[in-house]
């Protein structure tokens, strides 16, 4: 059986659509841990834009854009020790303050972001470590490291990462708490020797992986990425690929981001009811 479901936002796209397709009993028992999962990748991903941002801006990465992912002038940053002084480790200190600061695509941010860098972004051997201080993403505290390697040239010639988040933590506004875990490698399979903006927009990774973790309810649930999943800086959706996610006492979800197109297509598979999905 097929159904086709228009949904808002890319995470919300994959692992909410379950809320349209339930009863209102069982919606309420399927989608928690789908709201749960998105709501960490969510936060921890913006985590590290902003601090690759920061990277980028403060000649951390060997090559500086000049593109900001804050949108907006939100956050003071710190480097210790600060250049001239080229040695390493440097502690890049990002702080958006103790009030919420808006950037330009309505995300809110408060707190502290801290980056313990061994080296520049793009050496092979360095290590990025990122935590935070009472912060706060859309006013939910996100708690939790993310550590980031560069493991140098895969057997392909493609400068590979692997990234792990440790005692992910996420307390929503009404005091509800999930945890989350994740170990992944992030491949640089395009634009990687391009210089310059242009450098920028041409770039494409592929990410593979698996995560694990326990919703608000106590509900233990895995995924893992079955096929890589191709994205690319121009691009807002998953190129392609396939994930699996198995929430406990519940059925598979398999997901279907196609063949490499830029659009906002997916198919989800659940009991062997196949549902297409779309973003506005």
């Amino acid at each position: 059986m097929k159904q086709s479901i228009k949904l808002s936002g890319l995470l919300l796209l994959v692992f909410v659509f379950t809320l349209q397709s339930c009863t209102k009993r069982r919606a309420n028992r399927s989608t928690v841990t789908s709201q749960d999962f998105a709501m960490m990748e969510n936060s921890f991903n913006d985590i590290f834009k902003v601090t690759e941002d920061a990277l980028k801006d403060n000649d951390l990465e060997k090559s500086s854009s000049g593109l900001s992912a804050f949108g907006s002038n939100c956050a003071t940053v710190t480097v210790s020790p600060a250049f001239p002084d080229t040695t390493f480790p440097k502690t890049v200190t990002i702080d958006f303050g103790s009030t919420n600061c808006t950037d330009n695509y309505g995300t809110n941010r408060r707190g502290i972001i801290t980056a313990t860098v061994s080296g520049y972004y793009r050496t092979p051997g360095t290590v990025i470590s990122v935590t935070t201080q009472n912060f706060y993403h859309n006013d939910n505290k996100v708690e939790g490291t993310k550590t980031i390697t560069n493991l140098g040239q895969n057997s392909a010639g493609n400068t590979h990462f692997s990234i792990e988040i440790d005692n992910g933590k996420v307390t929503y506004t009404n005091g509800d708490i999930t945890t989350y875990e994740s170990s992944r490698i992030r491949e640089w399979v395009l634009g990687e020797q391009t210089q310059g903006l242009f450098g920028v927009l041409d770039d494409e990774y592929d990410i593979t992986g698996t995560a694990s973790g326990v919703n608000r309810n106590g509900l233990n649930y895995t995924m893992e990425i079955t096929s890589p999943l191709r994205v690319a800086v121009i691009c807002r959706w998953i190129k392609k690929g396939t994930i699996e996610i198995q929430p406990e006492d519940l059925h598979l979800r398999t997901v279907d981001f196609g063949t490499g197109d830029c659009d906002a297509a997916a198919t989800v598979e659940i009991n062997g009811n196949v549902y297409n999905i779309t973003a506005p």
